[in-house]
This record gives structure tokens, sequence and C-alpha cells, in this order.
């Protein structure tokens, strides 16, 4: 979910993700033996496993796991000078955003230090996420020649599986579509919503809603609507709810800012949106460019 950073990385095969998995967990734990019980039941997320290719590897990983930093052998005063010179330049994330990021960043600046194949992205990863880089290994236990992108999500498990939850859909939607789609149901009334901590208001920077019913409930109490958890799990369920239960006036801005969203991310255009991207691809600027291109709309695409 967190896209490609690395830039040398493969999709991997249905059949590859767990035995990569099991090296992946292997080698991680020679950098981290004390935090064995922490890291074992990290939890895939989204569309991994229900694919025959995925495109990267999404873990939950428990904010939890880090109360104590001694189980990851950390250094303490490390992280304390990384917290202090985060909170001199923080906006507007909170002490314990910026102490969770501390840590993570000094778990990345472990994992680069050490003998492994795993690879950290020093400069992307944070608070919410760790972005790793490692081979892909096959049933045999023998690297493919590939790479393949492992993002350990940190935060709730539960709201974590939530946000990046992915149906198994034909045609090209992917989990990403469904996610974007309540981040622009969100934004569109003034909030964030974080895959990582809940959502956010824009104004107050106060987090409303950090459990996946507190969320539901604010967007319908927003917009006036009676969703679900399993309506709002599938993106063609969700879409069709918003056709009938939204303003025409609310409707339409949502489009409006979801096909925003959607065009700097590397992904189609659901196709039952792609007449109205059509209709106002110049009232909304949008360019294509990161269309596949086998799209529909490629043609449509602005140099």
């Amino acid at each position: 979910m967190g896209g490609n950073v690395f830039g040398n990385t493969a999709s991997i095969k249905r059949e590859d993700i767990k035995p990569t998995l099991k090296e992946f967990i292997r080698q991680f734990k020679s950098i981290f033996p004390k935090a064995e019980t922490h890291f074992s039941g990290m939890k895939t997320l989204g569309s991994v496993g229900k694919k025959d290719i995925s495109g990267d590897i999404d873990l939950a990983l428990a904010g939890s796991s880090f109360d104590d930093v001694d189980d990851w052998g950390l250094d303490r005063n490390h992280i304390m000078k990384l917290f202090e010179g985060f909170k001199k330049r923080a906006r507007t994330s909170s002490d314990e955003q910026l102490m969770k990021r501390a840590v993570v960043v000094t778990i990345a600046e472990k994992i680069n230090n050490a003998n492994t194949e795993i690879l950290a992205d020093m400069k992307g990863s944070g608070a919410g996420t760790l972005f790793l880089l490692f081979p892909q290994y096959n049933e045999a236990g023998e690297t493919v020649g590939s790479n393949v992108q492992i993002d350990i999500n940190i935060g709730d498990v539960d709201w974590l599986e939530f946000a990046y939850y992915s149906a198994t859909y034909k045609g090209n939607v992917k989990g990403l579509h469904r996610t974007q789609l309540l981040v622009s149901l969100f934004s569109h009334k003034g909030y964030t919503f974080s895959h990582n901590y809940g959502v956010k208001n824009k104004e107050t920077q106060e987090i409303e809603a950090n459990t996946p019913d507190q969320a539901i409930t604010l967007l319908n109490k927003l917009y006036g609507t009676n969703l679900d958890r399993d309506t709002i799990s599938d993106y063609f369920k969700l879409i069709d709810a918003l056709k009938s239960q939204l303003t025409e006036q609310d409707l339409h801005a949502v489009y409006d800012t979801y096909l925003k969203i959607l065009d700097s991310t590397r992904c189609d255009i659901p196709e039952d949106l792609q007449q109205y991207w059509i209709d106002n691809q110049q009232r909304l600027g949008l360019k294509g460019k990161f269309l596949p291109d086998d799209s529909n709309l490629a043609k449509y695409k602005v140099a």
C-alpha cells in the first residue's frame, strides 16, 4: 500500500510468498532475537495471497510491540535524540507519533547495519510503516532472482486489517480502489483517513476514530448514510451504496477528490467511473500519467 519505494522490485507469485516470508522472518529474528514474541504473529494484509500475483507484501505488527524497546535491543539515548530532532521540525504530529517514528527509524538503522539480505528504506520508514526490500524465495528455498518490497505496517491490528482489506475482484479493480474511496469520502468532509492510526479531523488535528466501528459511525454521521462494514469492505458494494444514498452534490464532490487521488497513483480507473473521468478530465486537470498502457483511458494521457 505504500507504493514501490525502491524501484528494483518485482511482483511475487502466490506460491513464492510463503517461502519468502519464512526466510524473511528467519533473518529478521537474527537481528532482533529477543523480539520474536512480537513479530512471530505478524499478519498479512490486503490482497496478499489472494491473487496469483502480488505487487508487494503488506504485514501488520501491533504498535504495542514497541512498548519496551529493550526487546528490540535499541539504544534509548539514540531514540531520544531522534525524537528531539523530529519534535523541532514537527507541525502536527503528537509526541506519541514522533516517539514511534524515532523507534521505527532506529529499527531501520539496525536492520541496515546487520549482515542480512533485508534492506530498509531510511527516508520513507517512519511512525506508520517500515519499508523493506528482500529477495524472493521459492519453495525449494532458492532465490528466484528478483526482490520484493515488504511493508511492515505498525498500529492496531484490527484497524490495519480494516484499512488494508481487499476483497477478491474481477476486472481492473484492486484493493487500493476501495481504500482510496474511503480516503476521498473522509477528505471531502474535512478528515484525514490514515491506514495506520485512524481518522483525524483536519481542523482540530484530533483523532476522532481509531477503530473500524468508530470510523463507520463517523462516516454515516457525516453523510446521513447507513453503511455497514460488509458494504465498506467491498468497492462495488460501497460505490453502489454511495450512488443511492449520497446527494448528487456530495457524490460528485467525492468522485472529484477520488479521481484526483487516483491520478497520482499507479493504477487504472475503475471501469464504472471511466466515463466520468473522460467528461471531467479538463475541469479536474487529470493527466493520466500513471495509467497502465492497456487502460481504456491510455489514449487520453496528457504528456
